[in-house]
């Protein structure tokens, strides 16, 4: 199994489609956005080039399947459990059918979920308390959860400490742990509370895997950001934030996503002007993928590359063949 990780604009995606149609394989997607239904250019799915068919649950991009597209309706709750499950059914499927399964995306909690699991699963939701927590501020939430785990709090980065939604599910958690007399454990810069996990809460079976990691220079990445952005501004991401609003989705949970879909519904809605929601939204992203690599150094066993260098492809594609040829002739020996 494979596993590319890196922040956004580092062509995690393109990589993984062709080491996907070099080694016979089939990309499962670990994107906390691209699993909606409509929010195809703002959470970068493909790029404009490629050729696709959409299915249920899955695309075909370039002849290959990427799995974890459009699971859920826009607005519908879609926990990192859910997409464990998913994962986990989709890796098992691919590697009955003697596939390479490449886990490819930008959403560190959901990797380092696959490998350690987390302490949600279990935890069910209360609408109850939700209805109640969602009279409150983001600050009146955010004290609320001081209260009940002071290190988690601390620890929470700052988007996430400014994201209501995600300030009811830690508090959720930490309600429902303590009822259960059980101990929290926090983690730094996670976008979901989680602890460690025994194995069978992981999504990776028992296998070998290669962990790629793709990063550069922040100067080097923020230009590519801003170059992307203005790519898909072109080529229709307001129109596409437009018509999720006049098809009733409420516009709270759009700026909860953050990034494009919270700075695009500010604007359509008269909050901010154009300009300066495009500055917001680039300073957003630049801080998004500073934080996306702080999740470098939480990864074992990740072999890391450098996208900004010259001799970056020859490098990753001898790491990758050797990998290959190696986790080959390992299976025989045990066949």
């Amino acid at each position: 199994m494979l596993v590319i990780y890196g922040p956004t604009q580092t062509g995690k995606t393109s990589l993984a489609i062709n080491l996907a149609r070099k080694y016979n394989g089939e990309l499962v997607s670990a994107d906390s956005r691209q699993v909606y239904k409509g929010l195809d250019i703002g959470s970068g799915k493909v790029d404009f080039s490629d050729t696709v068919e959409k299915y249920a649950g899955y695309w075909i991009v370039n002849g290959v399947r990427i799995n974890g597209f459009d699971l859920a309706d826009p607005g519908q709750q879609f926990s990192a459990a859910d997409f464990l499950e998913f994962a986990k059914s989709s890796i098992s499927r691919i590697i009955d059918k003697k596939k390479l399964p490449i886990i490819v995306g930008g959403t560190g909690f959901y990797i380092k979920a696959l490998f350690e699991g987390i302490d949600s699963i279990g935890v069910p939701s209360d609408p109850e308390l939700r209805r109640k927590l969602e009279k409150l501020s983001t600050d009146a939430l955010y004290q609320k959860l001081f209260k009940l785990s002071k290190n988690r709090t601390e620890s929470m980065n700052e988007s996430d400490k400014a994201n209501p939604r995600r300030l009811i599910r830690a508090i959720e958690i930490a309600i429902h742990k303590k009822d259960q007399g059980s101990e929290i454990k926090d983690e730094s810069n996670s976008q979901f509370p989680f602890r460690l996990e025994t194995r069978s809460r992981r999504a990776i079976p028992n296998s070998q895997y290669l962990f790629l990691g793709l990063t550069a220079p922040n100067e080097f990445l923020f230009k590519k950001a801003d170059r992307w952005l203005a790519e898909r501004i072109d080529h229709g991401l307001i129109n596409e934030v437009r018509d999720l609003l006049e098809n009733g989705v409420d516009y709270n949970w759009l700026e909860n996503l953050g990034l494009e879909y919270r700075w695009i519904t500010k604007y359509l809605l008269d909050k901010n002007s154009y300009e300066e929601s495009l500055l917001r939204l680039k300073g957003d992203i630049h801080s998004f993928v500073r934080r996306q690599k702080t999740w470098f150094p939480k990864f074992k066993n990740i072999k890391l590359f450098d996208i900004s260098s010259e001799n970056f492809g020859k490098s990753l594609e001898k790491t990758v063949s050797l990998w290959y040829t190696k986790e080959n002739e390992r299976r025989k020996n045990f066949a």
